[in-house]
């Protein structure tokens, strides 16, 4: 069962969002950064890895109704 959330905890995350909103944004925009660079050197160390698994996804793809 999956834990349910307060209607004081829905409020209070948003409130802090708004209070602090310039710099959540900014974490967010840099974890997202951080993990396209992690991505990229990933892509790059090991590229016949990346061209397989994007192969099987067409395929498989390819084989769905």
């Amino acid at each position: 069962m999956l834990p349910i959330l307060t209607l004081e905890m829905v409020y209070g995350t948003v409130t802090y969002y708004l209070a602090h909103r310039v710099e959540i944004d900014e974490y967010l925009k840099q974890a997202k950064s951080d993990f396209d660079a992690l991505r990229q050197a990933s892509r790059q160390a090991d590229p016949t890895f990346y061209q397989k698994m994007a192969d099987a996804r067409r395929h498989a793809q390819a084989v769905r109704p």
